[in-house]
């Protein structure tokens, strides 16, 4: 078994590698994902797919909220991969007031820079779940 998912998990990174040159000097739409992120989105969506077929093979029966939560983890993760977030430098701290000030515009500056990555991880959701949810339909619910 753990031969099996590395085997997968090897040939799903060595295809995302694959496809990486061909797509990574296209612009990227304003209105949602490139070409490239597809690939990867489909890639991830199949992966899941099999993990939940996995499990459900294991006698494990994958709740809802479960898949909904898995897909989200993943849909946030190829978010932070697909746009590169800077970190913003921490303020001057010299004595508690200003430290206390620095970490309230530090976590400012943060969700300024976290809310467009949490609303692309909402879009890569909407279609990695539909994916999963028609991929694994069948396979979920038969006995």
């Amino acid at each position: 078994m753990k031969v099996k998912l590395f085997a997968v998990l090897a040939l799903l990174c060595v295809m995302a590698l694959a496809v990486t040159p061909v797509f990574a000097l296209q612009d990227v739409p304003p209105d949602g994902l490139s070409e490239y992120q597809f690939v990867i989105v489909g890639l991830a969506a199949s992966a899941l797919v099999w993990i939940f077929r996995q499990l459900k093979a294991l006698g494990s029966n994958p709740s809802k909220e479960l898949i909904a939560g898995v897909v989200y983890v993943a849909s946030f993760a190829l978010a932070v991969w697909f746009t590169p977030v800077v970190f913003p430098p921490f303020g001057v701290c010299t004595d508690a007031p200003s430290c206390v000030s620095s970490a309230i515009q530090w976590i400012g500056e943060l969700l300024a820079i976290a809310s467009p990555v949490a609303g692309f991880a909402y879009l890569i959701y909407n279609v990695i779940l539909q994916r999963v949810l028609e991929g694994a339909k069948a396979r979920f619910t038969k006995k």
